[in-house]
């Protein structure tokens, strides 16, 4: 389920904004083109805003800022020159809104915020998967993603480490992983991502797994420090 709720955000959230602009006068293939445009935004706030820590509210806050103020200006210079790409018209000829930064703004988190709160519910309802299937040596491979202890990238190709000790190499890449297995599984370092069942051990800068030490990276570490110190109280919590 978790690999479909980009594709159904998208789809939802594309058809919604060409609504918005046929509302503002546009034509509706116009409109579609334009909500296609918009949607490059959307995207980079969908990877960036799970990233984000508000371990320290104020700089929580001043990251998140800044990083829609980013994805404003981004989408104000995709709007601009892609209507004048495809009408071969300034934007002054168009409705005022449709460029003014704080509607953008406001538009951009009127769609973030339900997408994560859609991602937030899916985790905590427990979806998990039963049966993941891949290709590894020319053969096709099932797994239950229980048996899974993490995954190793190693330069053009991923190792998938399991606990009856037998290891499996794909050519998918680790960024592809991480959106086709379920809550179970986070990316600590742009080469591992584990499954939290099977920590042993976790300290600020790394985690064990059985023998094997993985280290956290600098970039992860606060979305590891955020998911693991979250799941600590909740277990403390119901003991």
């Amino acid at each position: 389920m978790k690999q479909n709720l980009p594709f159904l955000w998208w789809l939802v959230s594309t058809a919604a904004i060409a609504g918005l602009f046929a509302a503002m006068g546009y034509q509706a293939d116009q409109a579609v083109l334009l909500a296609v445009v918009f949607l490059p935004g959307m995207i980079v706030l969908r990877y960036f805003v799970p990233q984000l820590s508000f371990a320290d509210r104020r700089k929580g806050l001043a990251h998140a800022l800044c990083l829609l103020c980013a994805v404003v200006t981004i989408e104000c210079l995709a709007l601009v020159f892609g209507h004048r790409a495809a009408f071969d018209t300034l934007p002054d000829t168009l409705p005022g809104m449709a460029f003014n930064p704080l509607f953008i703004a406001l538009l951009l988190v009127a769609f973030i915020v339900p997408e994560q709160l859609l991602e937030h519910y899916t985790a905590r309802q427990h979806f998990r998967d039963t049966k993941l299937t891949f290709t590894s040596e020319r053969r096709k491979i099932t797994l239950d993603p229980a048996v899974i202890l993490y995954l190793e990238s190693n330069d053009d190709e991923v190792w998938i480490r399991t606990v009856p000790g037998e290891s499996f190499r794909t050519k998918t890449r680790i960024s592809q992983w991480e959106a086709l297995l379920d809550q179970r599984f986070l990316r600590v370092h742009r080469s591992y991502i584990v499954n939290t069942e099977h920590i042993d051990e976790w300290h600020p800068t790394r985690i064990r797994i059985g023998d094997r030490q993985i280290e956290i990276s600098r970039k992860y570490k606060d979305l590891v420090r955020d998911r693991l110190g979250r799941e600590l109280r909740a277990d403390t919590s119901q003991e």
